[in-house]
């Protein structure tokens, strides 16, 4: 059951993050900033942001992922 979890953690854990670094972009592009500083700049800092916020709530994370499989 954990191995379950730990595979549908990953995939979800990479598609947001390239969810996180796409949107970044977007951001960039559609507020014009990317005239001033490369696009891809932001889309790091967003998936810099997403890093940070799983990391600091990886237990409450891990706990709703849980509920769900059981």
């Amino acid at each position: 059951m954990e191995s379950v979890a730990l595979i549908i953690g990953i995939v979800f854990f990479l598609t947001v993050g390239y969810f996180s670094f796409t949107f970044g972009q977007c951001i960039a592009k559609f507020s014009r900033l990317s005239l001033f500083i490369n696009q891809k700049v932001f889309g790091i800092l967003f998936l810099a942001f997403y890093l940070f916020y799983v990391y600091s709530n990886q237990v409450e994370i891990m706990e709703v992922l849980m509920a769900s499989l059981r």
